[in-house]
């Protein structure tokens, strides 16, 4: 079987922002993946360096609109509990993002240095005796966008994993 890697460090500019963004493209015979990768300061500021990180990814695969805003939202959700209870909004760690491109599905990663959590045994914010909670509605926006395929934890921190579908 013949497997061709390319590795690409991008330095993007964007909306006078600049990140990198490391791509890297495999393909095979019968398949074409793309991997793009960023990691982040710890801050909830650097959501703008990964929404135009998204942007990039988006616009490139030619996703719809409404697809990149449901992409977008579900990402910022992730980002936000990354740095908030991951990190517990410690600038000096890292959260670090990973997507992987195929032909009909994007599967993306958000890995933050916390001791990670269950997404399944958290209360339903539409429940009567949450509705008028000011948070704890991300994971559910997250649900209903995406689909949680795991939540991986280790000694250096936790990783959620999440499955799109584009259109």
């Amino acid at each position: 079987m013949k497997v061709m890697v390319t590795v690409l460090c991008l330095l993007v500019q964007q909306y006078r922002r600049n990140f990198i963004l490391y791509s890297i493209n495999i393909e095979t015979e019968s398949m074409n993946m793309k991997r793009f990768e960023i990691e982040l300061s710890g801050r909830y500021s650097q959501y703008n360096v990964l929404y135009d990180c998204i942007m990039s990814i988006a616009e490139k695969e030619g996703y719809t609109h409404a697809f990149i805003e449901g992409l977008q939202l579900s990402m910022k959700e992730a980002f936000v509990n990354a740095v908030k209870h991951g990190n517990r909004e410690r600038d000096d760690l890292t959260v670090s993002c990973t997507f992987t491109v195929t032909a009909h599905s994007l599967q993306a990663s958000i890995r933050d240095c916390g001791q990670g959590f269950n997404p399944f045994s958290l209360p339903n914010p539409t429940d009567s005796g949450y509705l008028l909670r000011s948070s704890g509605r991300g994971v559910h926006i997250i649900r209903n966008i995406a689909e949680i395929i795991s939540l991986e934890c280790d000694s250096d921190g936790s990783t959620l994993r999440l499955h799109y579908i584009p259109y």
